[in-house]
């Protein structure tokens, strides 16, 4: 139950070549609730039960247009995203998500979109990527501040061909969306004129927007975490540990 309501994502119309659009939602996501109220296993079912969700929905497709459907055009939401995201147990769970998908699906991504990153005070939203089969990968613009932080953690999971698909959308985000998904087909939260029949904008019948956990669904108020290096410092020694810093 607890994922079913907290676990942020979902389906949501096609794009002009008749793909499914899948959004994942980073910001309102409470990857420590999730975590605390559900075990890592039953996230990792429920994901892979979307990516079968998908499947079929791309076979569906195929059989009402009359040709292959076998990708998926995906949208990540990420404003909002912060450090809380780079918590290391959702990190860990996010690469074990990132490891299946490549093992299982590895020709159903067909590009994954960037769209609405926090900048920094002041900084000005750069324009997008420009695709073209020039460019390889593409040649994009400032990221939000944490998502390159973020993007280290995991991009060593993601095949070659997986990071070309991936492209940082900028100010123009809307328009660069409505050259791939016709406007009728993307929720109004995201610059479309699709709502649900109750004239929510963002479609939330479709796409779940995630929020905090509540902790009466908690079932631990801890995790075991696996570190890479541990050591007993005596009194009065003294011991230098060498990290490479992801950001200043």
């Amino acid at each position: 139950q607890v994922i079913r309501k907290y676990m942020s994502g979902g389906m949501c119309g096609y794009d002009r070549e008749g793909n499914p659009v899948w959004y994942e939602i980073i910001g309102p996501l409470d990857a420590k609730g999730l975590l605390f109220s559900a075990s890592k296993q039953d996230l990792l079912k429920n994901k892979f039960r979307d990516c079968e969700v998908l499947r079929h929905e791309c076979e569906k497709q195929s059989q009402k247009l009359g040709k292959k459907i076998e990708m998926v055009l995906m949208v990540y939401d990420c404003e909002g995203l912060g450090l809380k995201h780079l918590w290391k147990p959702a990190v860990d769970v996010y690469s074990e998500l990132l490891t299946m998908f490549e093992e299982n699906y590895p020709e159903s991504l067909k590009r994954l979109f960037i769209v609405k990153g926090e900048f920094g005070p002041g900084d000005p939203l750069p324009p997008s990527c420009v695709l073209t089969p020039t460019l390889t990968p593409p040649v994009c613009p400032p990221a939000p501040k944490i998502f390159p932080v973020a993007y280290n953690l995991v991009k060593h999971l993601l095949s070659e061909d997986t990071r070309k698909k991936v492209v940082v959308l900028g100010s123009d985000w809307k328009e660069v969306l409505q050259k791939y998904i016709d406007p009728g087909q993307i929720p109004v939260e995201y610059g479309g004129t699709l709502t649900d029949p109750d004239g929510d904008p963002k479609c939330q019948s479709k796409i779940n927007y995630g929020g905090d956990v509540p902790q009466s669904y908690y079932v631990r108020d801890q995790l075991a975490q696996q570190y890479d290096h541990t050591v007993v410092v005596n009194r009065g020694s003294s011991h230098q540990v060498e990290y490479e810093i992801l950001f200043p």
